[in-house]
């Protein structure tokens, strides 16, 4: 590597071929759309689950912070208690709108399927 700039500075350019000018990869290597659904479905149930544990885990802290501060043993149980309670009900909230969304984007792929193929009558 010279510095100079009308000198190929890698091999490739060397070679003739420079990274500009390379194909972009093959349509087989790019994910599909149902594959980018499924990661995407993924990485929300994994979200959900994060969540849970969080929300656990804060009431945990709160309910210990309660007991320390007051001297009394009952909060730590009750914190945990409420928090799973509400980690549950979040993530039933969750799971069911995902269920929605999914029982929707069926319905609308079947109606889009069949008046493609009943065709012009």
């Amino acid at each position: 590597m010279t510095g100079d700039p009308d000198e190929p500075s890698s091999e490739t350019e060397r070679a003739g071929t420079s990274r500009q000018q390379l194909r972009p990869a093959s349509p087989s290597a790019l994910p599909t759309d149902e594959e980018r659904r499924e990661r995407s479905t993924v990485a929300r149930f994994a979200g959900i689950g994060v969540q849970f544990a969080v929300t656990i885990l804060v009431s945990l802290a709160l309910g210990n912070w309660l007991d320390k501060k007051f001297g009394m043993g009952v909060f730590i149980y009750l914190a945990v208690f409420l928090g799973a309670a509400i980690a549950f009900y979040s993530m039933y909230r969750q799971l069911m709108a995902n269920l929605e969304r999914e029982e929707a984007a069926t319905r609308a792929r079947k109606a889009g399927g069949n008046s493609a193929s009943r065709g012009p009558r």
